[in-house]
């Protein structure tokens, strides 16, 4: 399944996934695609994925996830629990719109991917 971001076909390590009717996708591969990165501790199971000035702070298993930036934290909770397969931290898709503000949709079998605020 290609991605695509910002316009332009990205292919990650790895595919979305669906479980439960929620579309799922790599948390590592989706932020350094966007130029963000990811700090992962394995035996909590807790990631922070930066991109841009914002940084989130998402547990598996857990709804709740707090973003941080620009001198704000907000609370942010996800239409789905995050969880961990192999060695991969899978989100829900829309993880990407309620953390960073970004416009995402599944169009086919494509994600789309888009910074409103980019130039």
């Amino acid at each position: 399944m290609p991605y695509l971001i910002q316009g332009n076909a990205v292919t990650l390590g790895a595919e979305p996934t669906l479980m439960n009717n929620k579309h799922y996708v790599p948390l590592r591969d989706v932020v350094e695609a966007l130029g963000g990165s990811v700090d992962f501790d394995n035996e909590a199971k807790v990631a922070h994925a930066k991109v841009g000035p914002w940084d989130a702070v998402l547990t598996m298993g857990d709804q709740n996830v707090t973003v941080s930036g620009n001198g704000t934290n907000t609370p942010v909770t996800l239409t789905a629990p995050p969880y961990v397969e192999g060695d991969q931290f899978f989100v829900p898709f829309d993880f990407l719109r309620d953390a960073y503000g970004y416009n995402v949709s599944f169009e086919g079998e494509t994600l789309t991917i888009v910074n409103p605020n980019a130039a």
